[in-house]
């Protein structure tokens, strides 16, 4: 019988060499490679749009100064890159048909396309092989900016930044008449766990495409499952790469221990992918206002993947996230009252998360390495400007469930996420000390230690059985 298994560099990384991961020359080694790396990438999303147009129109869709010397090498790029997305295109025509068509299929035959689908996936996505020598040789800026201006802004959003639950708000009235229906794909055999996809009508009235996510449940489900749903952070391509590190550290970790895992595509991430951009970069390119656009999104399927898992028989969900998907599950801890009740989570598991969305956009590295804050700056978003949108962009001052349901992890030394902005927004809600934990390292740091360690686990596992035990004592109390 044949299953996905975890990928080698994941039993790397937890190995005792993965300690390098934890070191402080990991982190500015990793650090100092964001530009290229994202470099790659857009080169790769502008050749989505660009093939069969010649070099001169692939530098004007990519962002880069005119390069004649580079006319033959960038031909032969595309044309390698043309035979990949044709591979790609003919894997994801099978891959659909078998996941989403009704082909009656046998259980190796998932396993075997699955895993063609992810390699191929992974080829397209990141091709470093094919667009590397753009980042290096030639300047590739890493994201193609589109920068609002902020007096257009002001009057678009006016009513939303004077009642910040026209964005953030699913009440009663709007569900019963819009909640979207969830759709479940075939099921594929993992590591321990049965996974399938999930997808639906993204609820946020500014995206017109499918919300999708992947679900773990132990293989030999026997009951109701205690579920946590956990967003990945900015800029990752989920299950399109062959390594995902949410995947194995978390979902096929817990999955079969008895607990159903949770983990969405973001809006323009992973699957959502735009065409002509690479995963997440909208959220950056336009920002703040894509900022804002991903958090009430995400929150609002968030709170319809709850009450799915609801549904399925869940006796408690929790909600988290690291990074951005951290940032996330504060706007849903903070935005939630007025949610039907069934979308509310009883948990709330924050990582590596800022606290000020608006203060971080102007003093976090990831500005300085992105060149955000000079885009922002070049279309007029001073502090003061970006501090009017704070009611959008930041997490409420007080949570919607209570403080001693959240269980926050951040890094000492994060200067991506600032430390600091996390600790005071946590003070605000009054989360209480031995609730927190806060790990010597900076922001990948943060992520190393959520991979290797079990302390982050061992806090999921501990809190949704805690909070699972004093749900069924309320039932049999009624």
């Amino acid at each position: 019988m044949d299953y996905l298994q975890t990928p080698a560099v994941h039993r790397i990384m937890t190995s005792p060499a993965g300690r390098l991961l934890t070191s402080r020359v990991f982190e500015t080694i990793k650090t100092r490679s964001i530009p290229r790396e994202f470099g790659v990438v857009r080169a790769r999303a502008a050749a989505d749009v660009a093939l069969g147009e010649g070099p001169e129109a692939y530098l004007r869709e990519v962002g880069a100064p005119p390069a004649p010397h580079l006319h033959d090498r960038i031909e032969r790029a595309l044309a390698e890159y043309a035979q990949i997305r044709e591979e790609y295109d003919e894997t994801m025509e099978r891959w659909n048909s078998v996941f989403w068509g009704g082909y009656e299929s046998l259980p190796d035959e998932r396993v075997a396309i699955e895993r063609d689908r992810r390699e191929i996936s992974q080829r397209r996505a990141k091709p470093s092989d094919v667009f590397g020598f753009l980042a290096k040789e030639h300047l590739v800026p890493p994201v193609k900016f589109s920068t609002p201006n902020p007096d257009d802004a002001l009057t678009r959003w006016h009513h939303e930044l004077a009642e910040p639950e026209r964005l953030y708000g699913f009440a009663e009235s709007r569900a019963s008449e819009e909640f979207p229906r969830v759709e479940r794909s075939a099921t594929v055999r993992g590591p321990g766990t049965v996974e399938f996809l999930l997808r639906f009508t993204s609820p946020s009235p500014h995206l017109s495409d499918k919300a999708t996510a992947r679900v773990y449940e132990p293989a030999d489900a026997d009951g109701d499952l205690p579920t946590i749903v956990f967003h990945s952070g900015w800029g990752m391509f989920d299950d399109q790469l062959a390594y995902w590190p949410e995947e194995e550290y978390l979902a096929r970790a817990l999955a079969p221990e008895g607990y159903r895992v949770i983990l969405p595509d973001a809006p323009w991430h992973g699957r959502r992918e735009l065409l002509g951009h690479y995963s997440g970069e909208p959220y950056i390119a336009r920002a703040p206002v894509g900022l804002f656009t991903l958090y009430s999104a995400a929150a609002l399927e968030t709170g319809v993947l709850v009450d799915w898992a609801r549904t399925e028989g869940s006796p408690v969900v929790g909600v988290g996230g690291i990074s951005l998907g951290g940032t996330i599950a504060l706007h849903v801890g903070g935005r939630c009252g007025d949610w039907p009740e069934s979308m509310r989570p009883d948990l709330l598991f924050p990582v590596g998360m800022p606290g000020a969305i608006d203060q971080t956009l102007l003093s976090s590295d990831l500005s300085d390495l992105l060149d955000i804050e000079n885009a922002l700056d070049a279309a007029g978003w001073t502090g003061d400007v970006l501090h009017e949108f704070a009611p959008l962009l930041n997490p409420p001052k007080t949570p919607c469930l209570s403080p001693d349901r959240v269980f926050p992890f951040v890094g000492t030394r994060d200067t991506m996420a600032p430390t600091q902005t996390a600790r005071a927004l946590l003070d605000e809600w009054g989360v209480p000390r031995p609730n927190r934990r806060e790990w010597d390292c900076g922001h990948f740091g943060v992520l190393a230690n959520v991979i290797r360690g079990d302390e982050f686990r061992h806090t999921v596992r501990r809190e949704l059985d805690r909070a699972t035990r004093d749900e069924r004592r309320k039932t049999v109390s009624v």
